[in-house]
């Protein structure tokens, strides 16, 4: 069920999912095979990242030893087109079970581009 914004930016289809790890993630960068992603963490290239990239990204640059939650948010925009949006938060040690700020816990947010038109068009 869209919220408000979603509402009111003319989303459809809106789907939420959350689950440990970061199985969610990568199964949904799966599905947009022919699309790109901008994520800010992933310097030097932070927008027009190709799906392999982004899927090297998170199974390789990602800590191995953190706990991860993924939560995902996929939805078609006004023109039809599907979106989606990734979050990842990523504790570690006990900073998750005690609900207490830790700075060394990683925020990762993943957004699918909107596809440009060929110029021929």
């Amino acid at each position: 069920m869209p919220d408000l914004i979603d509402w009111f930016t003319g989303r459809t289809s809106v789907e939420r999912c959350e689950g440990d790890g970061l199985d969610l993630a990568i199964r949904t960068i799966k599905g947009l095979v022919e699309r790109t992603f901008r994520c800010r963490k992933a310097a030097p290239k932070t927008s027009d990242i190709h799906y392999e990239e982004i899927l090297e990204f998170i199974q390789e640059g990602l800590p191995q030893y953190y706990s991860y939650t993924t939560r995902v948010k996929t939805y078609e925009d006004r023109n039809g087109v599907p979106q989606a949006e990734i979050r990842i938060a990523g504790t570690m040690g006990l900073s998750r079970r005690m609900n207490k700020y830790n700075p060394l816990d990683i925020a990762l947010s993943i957004r699918t581009e909107t596809p440009r038109l060929s110029a021929n068009r």
